[in-house]
């Protein structure tokens, strides 16, 4: 076959009228279109790789983008989390210092009970001189010993103001009121 063959084995005569006329195309125009057609295919392949790796890479965008969030929620959390520590902190600090003046608050009242109890009993051991009872000069330190003497005094004390509520008492207050102004 030549290539006058090949130019006329495609095409159509003009004998044919009411058929679509033809031309011939020739062999070189044949063989780049097929190369242009296999050219199309691996480009059509590249293109759908492309496309593919594309989409891939956009879902593995997403899913970055996805971490991204939960990691930020996970800082602000993080960072929620540590204020409240801190916050834990400062009021464990506070509370350290609440306590340590409460300890000292309760020093300071015991100190002020032993204070009164002391009082207390220089006042009774005033009254008793006064009316001619003498308790003894030394106060025990001894728990105990002080306890004791606590049950004592608040005897004494019970006596003093039952003896106070005596109609005799009453009575005679006027008198003992002048005494003690002439002493």
């Amino acid at each position: 076959m030549s290539s006058d063959d090949d130019a006329t084995a495609g095409a159509v005569t003009p004998e044919d009228e009411g058929t679509p006329v033809e031309y011939a195309v020739p062999a070189s125009v044949r063989a780049e279109l097929l190369q242009l057609r296999a050219e199309r295919s691996v480009l059509m392949a590249e293109r759908e790789r492309l496309q593919g790796r594309l989409r891939g890479a956009d879902a593995e965008l997403r899913e970055a983008l996805r971490v991204q969030e939960r990691l930020v929620e996970d800082a602000r959390a993080n960072d929620e989390l540590r204020r409240q520590v801190d916050e834990a902190s400062e009021a464990r600090v506070e509370l350290d210092a609440l306590r340590r003046d409460r300890d000292l608050a309760r020093q300071e009242l015991e100190r002020t009970r032993l204070e009164r109890d002391q009082l207390r009993m220089d006042l009774l051991q005033a009254e008793l001189t006064l009316y001619g009872a003498d308790l003894p000069e030394l106060v025990p330190t001894d728990d105990r010993d002080a306890e004791q003497l606590r049950r004592q005094v608040a005897e004494l004390a019970q006596e003093l103001e039952a003896h106070r509520q005596t109609i005799s008492w009453r009575v005679t207050a006027p008198l003992r009121t002048v005494r003690r102004k002439t002493r």
